[in-house]
């Protein structure tokens, strides 16, 4: 088959599959299995596509058309103009978490901080993580994930963009985790860091039944915030306060419609100057206070 060919047999896969941005996606797959991008589809689209490289893409179709996440099939996706690993079991970066990453950033250029120290929490494939580390290069980061299934890929990316980052394994839900903040100079003490960010699980129990079939495929563990959403937005800001400085950053990344809710979990907390920023849509997507 030639190359127009296969194009247009993939759209209309896609297509037919019910695959909102299946233009997109094709252009993505061919530039992926075929290193074929728009010009060389023009150029060659006359030209056989070898018989082994037609069944790759074919095969990635349908996985397509299964609604299987593009990002998992890539097997990577971009973040901050940095490449990102993704596949089964960690959350697919997305652009709504670069407007915290900025805030962050921000925040700290503001006040001429240039070495905080910073713990980013539910780290999944440590976008966060990582990219703070690589926009702040004095920073000492740490990146605290639970899942066994998420770590290989966090510990990927972090090798993969050349980022010193720190790892801890564990629940930022259980208590004990902040032993890893001990001073070691004074017995019984944590050790104050400048920043706690998250982007935590937020969906509540009535969104996690109503999942399209691409974020279906997606963790449950990185999605599902109890009941109401706010689960870990309380634990984490009553928990995680012991070991912020004074004036330290708490970030949140929210569901478009927890901004006053997170807002008031904060300022219930004993946080000052909260505030709620907006996506590049205008909807409430980032909560922030300080200690």
């Amino acid at each position: 088959m030639v190359m127009k060919e296969l194009y247009e047999l993939t759209q209309e896969m896609l297509h037919g599959a019910g695959v909102p941005d299946y233009k997109f996606d094709t252009d993505c797959l061919f530039e992926d299995i075929l290193k074929a991008d728009r010009l060389a589809l023009m150029l060659k689209g006359g030209e056989e596509v070898p018989e082994p490289d037609a069944d790759r893409l074919m095969s990635a179709a349908e996985k397509r058309c299964s609604g299987i996440p593009l990002q998992y099939i890539l097997g990577k996706w971009e973040f901050f103009g940095r490449t990102f690993f993704v596949g089964e079991g960690v959350l697919i970066p997305r652009p709504d978490t670069e407007v915290l990453v900025e805030h962050v950033i921000g925040h700290f250029q503001s006040v001429g901080n240039h070495s905080p120290e910073i713990c980013d929490l539910c780290s999944g494939s440590g976008c966060i993580a990582v990219t703070l580390k690589k926009e702040l290069p004095g920073a000492t980061v740490h990146a605290v994930e639970l899942s066994s299934d998420a770590m290989p890929y966090l510990i990927k990316n972090i090798r993969h963009n050349a980022a010193d980052v720190k790892i801890i394994k564990g629940d930022v839900l259980d208590g004990r985790i902040i032993e890893n903040f001990a001073d070691p100079d004074d017995f019984g003490e944590f050790r104050k860091i400048d920043a706690v960010v998250a982007n935590p699980p937020y969906l509540t129990d009535k969104e996690m039944t109503e999942l399209s079939r691409e974020v279906k495929h997606e963790p449950e563990i990185a999605l599902q915030g109890g009941a109401d959403g706010l689960k870990f937005y309380r634990a984490i800001s009553a928990l995680w306060k012991e070991i912020l400085a004074p004036g330290g950053l708490m970030a949140f990344e929210i569901g478009f419609m927890q901004g006053e809710a997170v807002k008031d979990i904060l300022e219930k907390s004993g946080y000052s100057d909260v505030s709620i920023y907006k996506d590049y849509v205008g909807n409430d997507r980032v909560v922030c206070g300080k200690a």
